[in-house]
């Protein structure tokens, strides 16, 4: 503004000369060109006594290419005398900012320029002054600031940063400090700023950007390269944090003496980080370099590197945000790691990561891997470099998979770009082993689902059921448990399993197929399957959960199996005794447990008879059938054994020999679930060898 009064007042000056003692002068003004500044819809006026009270309306203000729209100056006490312009009582406007009181003293003999902004509220006064002066070819100046309003530089922004901010930004705090600035002919070449913030407040109408009582310091020095034709300057900065609060979304800071300090060159294309260091409280020192594109300051080039970095804060304060809505939203780290980053033309490019003494943990206890050291080197190659994968070496020397805790491991990860494969496997799992083979991912290429898709084959050898009930914390087991697995496949959001899953347990064989998991790692995951179990010990499975001992063999089938959030919402289960010649015996508390599910009958006639006599019955079938919709389950018996009321649960066969009916058809399941909870754990605890 008032570098446009320098060039407009001569104007009004040789005008007034020549008027009477009261004049009142109006000039227009379309457009104003100067190497520096451009103007347009320009509207000046000077009226009262001896041309006094001055108005100037700007339509457009352009300095160096920043705009500046709808500006007013108004000066109740104006003065022009022997090259000196004067006002002591001015008021600057812009279109959406509160009036500032505004004085300024312009001297053409002695080439300087004073102006000074002076407002006081009940936080106290706020200063800015401007000093300029200048000579041939070279001008400089002084900005000071004494308890500035921040926001006050939000008002002054140009049009074009104002843009770049998505929503409407509020705030408050002071700043003081000093800008010096020099230049010539051609304009700005030289700027140097010392600047304190304190209390520094401030939000967005969307709530995804705030701070509060926000204090540092900043310095920056940035001079333009007077053999560069393009007005290419060469920058350096230093920004100290103490003490305040950020939320940039995702990520929230505490100031706690975070510091960043780099070097670079910039003009009206780029902006270039050639030296830069961020020392991160609690975490560690990064170094980084990069080039942002403007005007749209977009990341083209990046180059990020750091040793040693606390991996407990970095994971809490950095990484973490970004993991919500995914499977490692709950997930806490510790230990330490190394990181090695580059963008190169808004790609990725490499990423090479060492950890050291790591533990992960999930705190839904679905994983936990302790003592975890790993390098992994990875790369994208171009297209001018040989094409060969790279490999990341991972040890980890112990863990949890949900409960059953797994030994020392070695993972021989090949990465060819964002292809991902472990050609062979082998996880110690209590005292057997789970080996997965030719594990593949990579992200989806379709585009249809979100995330990656990976698959495996494997095997499982024998492990203890007594030890993987132990850690389970269920009822203890006898046997072993083995079998094959087919191939896994994941595709975003689904498990499935193309084939059929082959168990040993219980002395007979367990097959598990059609099994399907949706959304597996979310908060409330689904499950489909057919099980069928062939050839079971009913004395291992009864003896194990303390229902009585049943001497004989079954055959169980669980059709149709829903599961929604791991809990039983729909299936068709049966349980029949399985052809061929064993012994088949029924102790008189099995018999009892099954009648208190099925029905009074078969407990109440042992009672009342000689049958109370004996410890355990011959039978010559089993049959018993659950089918569970809405929460309840429609029980039945052996089908080939109808009855006019009730279902037959247990045939009678040999001597002494038992039958037991079931009259209750239909059963809450989690009554059932209940009844069935309080049988196996009314007994004493049985031992098994």
């Amino acid at each position: 503004m008032i570098k446009l009064l320098v060039i407009i007042l001569p104007a009004f000056l040789a005008a007034t000369f020549s008027a009477h003692a009261d004049p009142a002068i109006t000039l227009s003004v379309d457009d104003v060109r100067s190497p520096f500044l451009n103007a347009k819809g320009i509207q000046a006026s000077l009226t009262g006594p001896k041309a006094s009270l001055l108005e100037v309306q700007l339509g457009e203000v352009a300095v160096q290419g920043k705009v500046w729209r709808d500006l007013r100056f108004s000066c109740h006490k104006f003065q022009v005398a022997d090259g000196l312009i004067r006002c002591d009582e001015g008021v600057l406007r812009l279109a959406s900012s509160a009036p500032l009181p505004v004085s300024f003293r312009f001297s053409s003999r002695h080439k300087t320029l004073d102006i000074k902004i002076r407002t006081a509220s009940n936080e106290g006064s706020e200063d800015w002054r401007l000093s300029v002066q200048w000579g041939k070819p070279i001008w400089e100046g002084m900005l000071t600031i004494a308890n500035g309003n921040a926001a006050r530089i939000a008002e002054f922004v140009p049009i074009g940063e104002k843009e770049i901010l998505s929503t409407p930004v509020t705030g408050k705090g002071k700043i003081n400090g000093a800008v010096k600035l020099h230049g010539d002919a051609d304009g700005l070449a030289g700027i140097e700023a010392d600047l304190a913030v304190d209390g520094l407040t401030f939000s967005d109408a969307s709530g995804l950007h705030a701070g509060e009582d926000i204090s540092g310091q900043i310095n920056v020095k940035a001079q333009r390269d007077a053999s560069e034709k393009a007005h290419l300057w060469k920058w350096q900065a230093d920004a100290s944090w103490p003490r305040g609060e950020v939320f940039w979304q995702p990520l929230y800071f505490a100031g706690q003496g975070q510091r960043l300090s780099a070097s670079g060159e910039l003009n009206e294309n780029i902006i270039r980080i050639l030296d830069g260091k961020l020392l991160l409280s609690g975490i560690g020192e990064v170094d980084l370099s990069g080039v942002i594109e403007r005007p749209a300051n977009t990341v083209r080039d990046f180059d990020l590197s750091a040793d040693n970095l606390k991996l407990s804060m970095l994971f809490s304060q950095v990484l973490k945000p970004f993991f919500v809505n995914t499977p490692f939203a709950e997930l806490k780290a510790a230990g330490h790691a190394g990181i090695k980053w580059r963008y190169r033309n808004s790609a990725h490019e490499l990423l090479h990561i060492n950890l050291h003494d790591v533990s992960v943990e999930d705190e839904r206890g679905r994983f936990a891997f302790r003592g975890v050291n790993a390098r992994i080197p990875w790369e994208v190659q171009g297209a001018d470099k040989i094409h060969e994968p790279t490999k990341a070496d991972i040890h980890i020397q112990s863990g949890e998979l949900g409960r059953i805790p797994i030994g020392q491991l070695h993972i021989p990860l090949v990465m060819d770009g964002l292809n991902f494969s472990i050609p062979r496997l082998t996880m110690p799992v209590l005292d057997g082993e789970l080996t997965l083979e030719n594990f593949s991912a990579s992200p989806q290429a379709d585009g249809k689902l979100q995330g990656w898709r990976w698959q495996f084959s494997g095997g499982l050898a024998p492990v203890s059921m007594q030890k993987l009930t132990e850690a389970l914390g269920a009822q203890p087991m006898q046997g072993t448990l083995s079998g094959e697995i087919p191939m896994v496949s994941y595709n975003g959001s689904t498990v499935e399993v193309q084939g059929a899953l082959l168990f040993k347990v219980f002395d007979g064989t367990a097959l598990l197929w059609n099994l399907k998991v949706l959304d597996p790692f979310g908060p409330a995951a689904s499950l489909m399957a057919d099980v069928d179990m062939r050839n079971l010990d009913l004395n291992l499975l009864t003896g194990t959960f303390s229902f009585g001992k049943i001497q004989g063999r079954v055959d169980v089938a669980v059709h149709d199996l829903e599961l929604f959030n791991w809990k039983p919402v729909k299936f068709d289960a049966s349980l029949m005794s399985s052809p061929g010649n064993y012994p088949r015996r029924i102790s008189q508390a099995a018999v009892q447990n099954i009648s208190s599910l099925g029905g009074f009958g078969a407990a109440a006639a042992i009672q009342r008879s000689f049958l109370h006599f004996f410890d355990d019955f011959g039978y010559s079938k089993i049959g018993w059938s659950c089918s569970l919709r809405n929460g309840i389950c429609r029980m039945g018996g052996i089908e080939s054994e109808p009855l006019q009321h009730g279902y037959l649960i247990v045939k009678g066969g040999g001597i002494p020999a038992i039958t037991v009916i079931g009259y209750n058809r239909e059963v809450d399941w989690w009554e059932l679930v209940n009844r069935l909870q309080r049988i196996t754990h009314a007994d004493a605890k049985p031992v098994f060898q």
